[in-house]
């Protein structure tokens, strides 16, 4: 009888620890499942993905008077928790991320011509109350300050510049004032050399416009002052900040001149571009920054290496500074999908160049994008270079220099 009731139990633990372990099989997820959703709620990117894919996450597009706040959600994964645009990874599990934005006070720039070493000088500048520092915007070779100040990503670093209490000046060099190749390099640009501060025209101007503000009481000489330039305004803003002894220095798609970025003692922030294809950066400028930005750390000075990541082209790409409507950007968008200029990702194949050559050679074949007018068109080709990160001014990394200006590497 013993036998019989040993051999029920048996049954019975036996019945129950298999009945137990199919139970735990099947609520297990699917041993293949290797996607899964991400949504991005106040912008773009949603979607399912595979693990280990890259995945970007796009705000929506701001007003006038908003800049990006951050994003919330599982922020650690984020490469830049708090800029409109970044990407992460993707884990084995589905992802929710919230942008949100801060509403900022309005401000104009102001416009007026000023007396610079040899003449007039356009300036735009704005000194908000309270300030605790002077940043100096540098425009690349051929551009000029109205450029400047009319470029939207140069509009959003001045917007989160003043909103972070930083005075903003943006002048021009003297060849672009005077449309005149005076070194005979060939270009319309800034001028690094002589290295001093009354025979180089340009560092001449910055000094005695700056001093114009200190006379008129906008500012005071105790007051901290940064550079921030693109490309060639870019070497000319590690040049600016060694001659003048700024607190800090950042370049946007420059690696500096390698004899001065040897020598400085000023914090500098490079932020490059991934596939910059300008020939006087590219791909060994950006090796180079980032040599150089090791260097100076190594040897005790603060230095910080960004480089902006080629990201797919959303269908609200275009309609972010407001020249383009929503439905029209995804109209754009679609043209361009359509064309084969997208891969199945939605990254752009190749360069805006070759778009302009293929609207070019075939106008008919483009009507959405012949529906244009010129600024709409100027809008479209530089997000597109900016998705592919070619040499062009970006915000992708606007918080990271306000947090350089601020702090440095403290």
């Amino acid at each position: 009888m013993k036998a019989f009731f040993a051999g029920i139990f048996c049954f019975v633990i036996f019945g129950l620890f298999f009945s137990c372990k199919k139970n735990n099989v099947t609520n297990l997820p699917p041993a293949n499942s290797d996607s899964f959703n991400v949504t991005v709620n106040n912008g773009y990117g949603s979607g399912k993905y595979k693990v280990g894919d890259t995945v970007h996450i796009f705000a929506n597009a701001l007003t006038a008077n908003q800049i990006f706040g951050n994003w919330s959600g599982d922020t650690n994964l984020l490469n830049g928790p708090n800029e409109w645009h970044t990407w992460f990874i993707m884990p084995a599990k589905d992802e929710d991320f919230t942008g949100s934005v801060v509403t900022v006070p309005g401000f104009t720039l102001q416009y007026e011509q000023v007396m610079g070493r040899d003449r007039l000088k356009p300036v735009y500048y704005y000194f908000p109350q309270g300030q605790k520092g002077i940043v100096y915007l540098l425009h690349g070779t051929g551009g000029n300050a109205a450029n400047l100040v009319g470029e939207y990503e140069w509009q959003l670093l001045i917007r989160d510049l003043v909103y972070n209490k930083f005075a903003v000046i943006v002048t021009e060099s003297e060849e672009s004032t005077t449309g005149v190749d005076a070194n005979g390099d060939g270009k319309i640009r800034w001028d690094l050399l002589p290295a001093d501060t009354l025979s180089n025209v340009d560092f001449a101007n910055i000094r005695i416009i700056t001093n114009t503000f200190y006379n008129r009481g906008f500012a005071d000489f105790s007051e901290p002052r940064y550079s921030v330039g693109m490309s060639d305004g870019g070497f000319f803003s590690a040049a600016l900040s060694y001659i003048y002894n700024f607190k800090a220095g950042i370049q946007y798609c420059s690696q500096g001149s390698a004899n001065l970025m040897a020598v400085t003692s000023i914090p500098t922030q490079f932020c490059m571009a991934k596939n910059d294809d300008n020939p006087n950066v590219g791909l060994t400028g950006d090796a180079d920054a980032l040599s150089y930005s090791n260097a100076m750390n190594a040897r005790g000075v603060c230095s910080k290496y960004y480089i902006n990541q080629r990201a797919p082209i959303y269908p609200q790409r275009f309609a972010r500074n407001g020249y383009i409507s929503s439905t029209l950007s995804t109209n754009i968008f679609n043209e361009l999908k359509s064309k084969g200029f997208l891969d199945n990702k939605n990254y752009f194949i190749g360069y805006s160049d070759t778009l302009t050559n293929a609207i070019q050679s075939n106008p008919a074949n483009f009507p959405v994008i012949q529906s244009l007018a010129l600024y709409q068109t100027q809008f479209m080709l530089e997000q597109i270079n900016i998705s592919v990160t070619d040499h062009h001014i970006y915000s992708d990394y606007d918080r990271a220099t306000i947090k350089f200006l601020n702090n440095q590497c403290q």
